[in-house]
């Protein structure tokens, strides 16, 4: 054969291998993968969206959009959406790249302090692998980025460097699809995957679920509680994730749907059990769920709530108890249905959280026979009445975490009390205590106005359910997070916060569990429809014939339950005034002046609210109609000049005592019949009080605090007696009352006050003073003041110079520091209603101007109020607004101010 045809033949050979190599390559690219396989295995969360413009469309339209858009992850990424629009150079933008495309996003943990994303993308057209090399030609071509290619395991990663801050973006191809990182480990993770041949979803279990062919969902939503403790444990303290680690054992993975509101985002799907040994599934499966009833005695200032619906409460044990042995058995199996741990609103990061345990009992009566045998016998301090309630104290060391399981740790000692078919436990009586009263009053969820869409659009029952309120929350989040995160979490607050309420639900359906989220942020575009601009503004003036000389004081109409605020004019007259519409609800004439404050009790055989107040020498109470209840006024003396009335109800049970000081000293209590009581007809002190007589209660013993503006402190019992180590002299003038701390005993119980000089000082009841600290007194003239909020809570501290005003939180932060044009003397006032909605004001009495400043200290409204006494505050959660109400000259006027 000629040599020529031999050369045409090799070459005709070779010819057809590389067209059949290039044919086979071809194909392979062309060769549909589905981008869930390329997910590793160990992703927390992947999200899957089939039109992320229309979703970002959606969101810039919600209330949403104005807190997401601060994020410093979405100002990131707005910032290289804009650079990548730009380098484009075509009509093609990244929004019309992505328009009807399935992409993914997955979340992966690395290392123990560290996450990061891998994204999904299909390159579909020549045109779209047109757009893609035309923005990294043009990238580089900036300046600003350097380009590297290296090969992996066959596989050509391109890694795109910021010459600045060497900020790393890598890339490759693979089946027409781009995965890209931050994280060139995660990057390479997924070539070592498809190398293996191991192209398995992680959702294979969800192989069938497609929630995107639904017109208003915007994602998949794919959840893996696996590797969710290890996410979570980038942020937590390492002490918290055996919690996170048992609760996540519930289920292995979620599939959820995504849906987005004018201010709430929802996931709504299914989850598969976890079904391990020791899993929390493993304790509780076969439970239907329940009724979230516990809504009714839940307080108002929860912050953090975790719900069980379970018929056998013991189940949650991992065992037979070892000490108490069948009794303990016993003990647990009484209680079924629901189980709630609530952790309370904490006002500072140091100390350790209240919180309260509610179980429910399918016996309440037998259960609480069986804990009576765990505490034999009554001493003192063990038992407390507290209304119609019997608070007990057991010394079992940990009795919820025996009775409960491991999640319920951390009662060293247990109070407990029955309310309805709930047995409560706390740490701390004084928790207790203050849980009644607020169920009591009303102040629980299922009367919160600020509740009602939550509750509303959670599940109604549910097997587990964990409830958090970020405002109230937000103390609890800080002291849970590991130092590293702490940093970030302050920084960005402000946004945090606006995302007021998170509820995550699992309620049993056959062989999975119903699966719910719910995200709600604070509604602002109905508010501020309502509010102004400007932030403050005068919405109301009430015209009086003559001059009003008291401060307003907020009250309830007995007749329909309305807000009500009573103020006294220069007639002598006292009015009761509707908050809403101003109408004058009844009046009474006075021979003199109200000195202090009115206050509302039930009183008569209808036990309805009456109003009590003090005049120069006479205790009054007047009904609903204005007029005096019989057997009223009690005159205490002619030439008496009270300061003030303060009541006490020593058990809660409604046998008031009336206490009434006056300028000399003297100390009055009555009862409401009139009677003066033993050793108080009246108490003789050496000097004028420096606040109001307080009451505390401690190991059952009720002790009446009295604080002199001289530096002497007493401490005293219902007949007067004072008890061992008091008096003290803390060798200072006062002009503050005392902030409480109660413990178990005597000792444990702490007060604190602040001298006129500025000292800190704080004492326990057995008279020793603890501890005694000066704060920074930069003028001679300076006097300071403990200002306690209106609950009792928490307090700041007033610092008064010539002409300036500064406030201090309770572990010496600066609040405020304010310059005033004029020096006359200013009194501080301080509103907290949970969370961050804190109000502080501060009225000038010589211009008569009130100043109102929020949580951060800025100014609310341009210019302050006109008010010649101090001003009452009412706040509308809902809205989130306050309403202030103050009396100037003829006038009781309603100024509204929108919260930040």
């Amino acid at each position: 054969m000629p040599k020529k045809t031999i050369y045409w033949l090799c070459g005709l050979v070779v010819l057809v291998a590389l067209g059949f190599y290039g044919f086979s390559k071809w194909t392979e690219t062309r060769e549909k993968v589905s981008l869930w396989t390329l997910v590793p295995d160990d992703a927390v969360f992947v999200v899957e969206t089939n039109n992320a413009p229309r979703f970002l469309t959606h969101l810039q339209q919600t209330d949403l959009w104005a807190t997401v858009s601060q994020m410093p992850y979405v100002l990131r990424m707005e910032d290289q959406l804009t650079l990548l629009d730009s380098l484009s150079n075509g009509r093609t933008q990244l929004k019309n790249f992505l328009t009807n495309k399935n992409v993914l996003l997955s979340m992966h943990v690395l290392g123990r302090t560290e996450y990061e994303m891998i994204y999904y993308v299909p390159v579909n057209t020549v045109a779209q692998h047109r757009y893609i090399r035309t923005l990294v030609e043009n990238l580089n071509k900036t300046g600003m980025y350097r380009q590297e290619v290296r090969d992996y395991q066959g596989f050509q990663i391109t890694d795109i460097i910021h010459e600045n801050n060497n900020d790393n973006l890598s890339y490759f191809s693979f089946h027409n699809n781009l995965v890209i990182s931050p994280s060139p480990v995660l990057v390479e993770e997924i070539i070592r995957k498809i190398n293996r041949g191991q192209l398995e979803s992680p959702a294979k279990d969800y192989k069938n679920t497609n929630y995107l062919s639904q017109p208003d969902v915007y994602a998949n939503v794919f959840i893996n509680y696996q590797h969710l403790p290890d996410l979570l444990g980038v942020f937590l303290k390492k002490d918290l994730l055996d919690d996170v680690n048992m609760l996540s054992s519930l289920c292995r993975n979620s599939m959820l749907e995504l849906k987005l509101d004018n201010n709430r985002l929802f996931l709504n799907g299914f989850s598969h059990p976890e079904t391990v040994e020791g899993s929390l599934y493993s304790r509780i499966k076969g439970h239907p769920a329940k009724e979230f009833k516990m809504r009714e005695v839940l307080p108002v200032r929860a912050a953090i709530v975790l719900h069980m619906g379970l018929n056998q409460m013991s189940s949650l044990r991992p065992g037979p108890a070892k000490a108490g042995g069948a009794f303990l058995d016993s003990l647990s199996g009484s209680f079924a249905g629901e189980l709630g741990l609530c952790y309370l609103e904490a006002y500072d990061t140091k100390t350790s959280p209240e919180k309260v345990l509610f179980a429910q009992s399918a016996n309440p009566r037998l259960t609480q026979q069986m804990l009576n045998r765990l505490q034999p016998g009554q001493t003192d301090g063990t038992v407390e009445k507290h209304g119609q309630h019997t608070i007990r104290l057991l010394t079992a060391r940990e009795l919820p975490q025996q009775l409960f399981g491991d999640l319920f740790k951390g009662f060293e000692q247990t109070y407990y009390t029955t309310l309805q078919n709930y047995i409560l436990f706390t740490d701390d009586v004084a928790t207790m205590r203050a849980l009644l009263t607020e169920v009591e009053e009303g102040k629980v969820w299922s009367k919160a106005p600020a509740m009602e869409p939550l509750l509303n659009e959670s599940q109604q029952e549910d097997n587990i359910g964990l409830f958090v309120n970020t405002n109230h929350a937000w103390n609890l989040l800080l002291r849970s997070m590991s130092p590293q995160k702490q940093v970030n979490l302050l920084r960005n607050s402000a946004i945090i916060k606006k995302f007021n309420y998170f509820s995550v639900q699992f309620s049993t359906a056959e062989k999975q569990y119903y699966t719910s989220y719910l995200l709600r942020h604070q509604e602002e575009s109905r508010v501020k429809t309502v509010i102004a601009d400007e932030g403050i503004r005068q919405e109301e003036t009430f015209d009086f014939t003559s001059r009003l000389i008291s401060s307003p004081f907020l009250t309830q109409y007995v007749v329909d339950n309305s807000p009500e605020i009573v103020v006294q004019d220069s007639a002598l007259v006292l009015y009761g005034v509707g908050a809403e519409r101003g109408r004058r609800n009844w009046s009474d004439t006075l021979s003199s002046r109200i000195m202090g404050p009115v206050l509302q009790l039930p009183f008569g055989k209808d036990k309805r609210l009456n109003y009590f107040f003090a005049t120069a020498n006479s205790l009054h109470c007047i009904d609903k109609k204005g007029a005096e209840e019989e057997n009223f006024p009690f005159i205490l003396g002619d030439s008496l000049r009270l300061q003030r009335l303060t009541v006490f109800d020593y058990d809660k049970t409604g046998d008031y005592r009336l206490a009434a000081d006056d300028n000399l000293g003297n100390l009055f209590i009555l009862d409401l019949q009139g009677n003066v009581q033993s050793g108080w007809n009246p108490m003789r002190l050496d000097s004028r009080l420096a606040a109001p007589p307080q009451h505390v209660k401690v190991n059952g013993r009720n002790v009446i605090m009295v604080v002199l503006e001289n530096g002497y402190v007493y401490a005293f019992g219902t007949q007067g007696e004072p008890y061992p180590g008091f008096p003290i002299n803390l060798n200072a003038n006062l002009r503050s009352g005392l902030f409480p701390k109660l413990g178990i005993s005597f000792r444990r119980s702490l007060f604190t006050t602040v001298t006129q000089d500025g000292q800190v000082i704080s004492f326990d009841l057995t008279g020793e003073v603890t501890k005694r600290e000066q704060l920074l007194r930069p003028d001679r003239r300076s006097t300071f003041k403990l200002v306690p909020e209106a609950g009792g809570k928490s307090f700041i501290i007033a610092r008064s110079d010539p002409g300036r005003v500064a406030l201090f939180a309770q572990d010496g932060k600066l609040l405020l520091d304010r310059r005033f044009v004029t020096s006359s003397a200013k009194e501080v006032q301080y509103f907290h209603f949970g969370g961050d909605r804190k109000l502080y004001v501060i009225w000038e009495t010589g211009p008569r101007k009130a100043y109102l400043f929020d949580v951060q200290a800025q100014p609310l409204g341009e210019d302050p109020i006109n008010t010649s006494y101090p001003v009452a505050v009412r706040y509308n959660e809902v809205q989130n607004q306050y309403t202030i109400f103050s009396t100037y000259n003829r006038l009781l006027q309603k100024t509204l101010v929108q919260g930040r």
